[in-house]
């Protein structure tokens, strides 16, 4: 996620929170009871950088805005690098009156380029007991934040990207994209095929999630590509694991290379065989 979108939605957020039905507002937002519900907006918050430094804003909401209210937000689990603004373990957070949304700043610095910093946001246990059960919201006490320093990607030809996969579900095999972006990390063996299924099934009234494909490319031509999930069928999501090398293998012909591996299901995680695709890579 850029980091553009996710200050645009937290902004969207805020005006709902201050904004939404201000006549029916004391419905809305205050429980029955009188009880103040504390919570961050999200359990998780990814973002993704070109820079090597950034400041990332978490919010967390409150369901009565009427007085001031302090709380003390702690952060564990914690890569290096990454810290509160202050740069203590813990942080006050103070809602002011008639506000309903409140910050604090996580800080990343001196990040590696293709590196994730990741760390976990604690609200104290004693605002658990302001949770609003009344009208069944969720509260949410613990946030994971993960930074990304996203490598700098430059142009290393097209591909025609043909998904045989598309058939699991019922869809023509194969499908095919024409001059899809395949792209280098600067300075690195590391490649990406840039949103394949999304160009392929952006015409259909359901289409992929934008999901990359990325590997290595050795100095022979052959490529590899690392254990672990990829693209994303509908939330399945192509499995690759060296330890089962009769379904997960690159088989290459010049230009030419088709990826076999296995299919993830999210929600269940059961695996299944016959995930495969090829691209036709038109180098400069």
């Amino acid at each position: 996620m850029k980091l553009g979108k996710y200050i645009l939605g937290l902004a969207l957020v805020a005006v709902g929170l201050t904004s939404c039905d201000q006549d029916n507002v004391g419905a809305i937002y205050e429980p029955s009871l009188g009880q103040d519900h504390i919570t961050f907006i999200t359990e998780k918050q990814s973002v993704t950088t070109e820079e090597t430094s950034i400041e990332v804003p978490v919010a967390i909401g409150r369901s009565i805005t009427k007085g001031d209210y302090t709380t003390t937000v702690t952060l564990t689990d914690a890569s290096d690098g990454l810290k509160l603004k202050n740069g203590q373990s813990s942080e006050e957070v103070t809602f002011k009156n008639g506000e309903g949304l409140a910050y604090v700043t996580v800080v990343v610095e001196g990040m590696e380029k293709g590196k994730t910093y990741t760390g976990t946001l604690n609200l104290p246990f004693e605002v658990t007991a302001t949770a609003d059960t009344t009208l069944n919201n969720k509260q949410i006490v613990e946030e994971e934040v993960s930074v990304m320093c996203d490598y700098n990607w430059l142009s290393a030809g097209t591909c025609t990207f043909m998904d045989h996969t598309g058939s699991m579900f019922g869809l023509d095999d194969p499908m095919t994209a024409e001059k899809v972006d395949v792209q280098n990390a600067e300075g690195t063996n590391i490649y990406r095929i840039v949103e394949p299924l999304t160009r392929i099934y952006e015409q259909i009234d359901d289409p992929c999630d934008p999901t990359n494909f990325m590997f290595h490319l050795a100095d022979d031509g052959n490529i590899t590509v690392d254990d672990g999930t990829n693209l994303d069928w509908w939330g399945y999501l192509g499995y690759f694991d060296q330890r089962y090398a009769g379904y997960c293998n690159v088989v290459r012909d010049g230009n030419t290379y088709t990826v076999n591996q296995l299919l993830l299901d999210q929600e269940t995680g059961d695996l299944y065989t016959g995930c495969s695709f090829t691209f036709i890579w038109n180098k400069p």
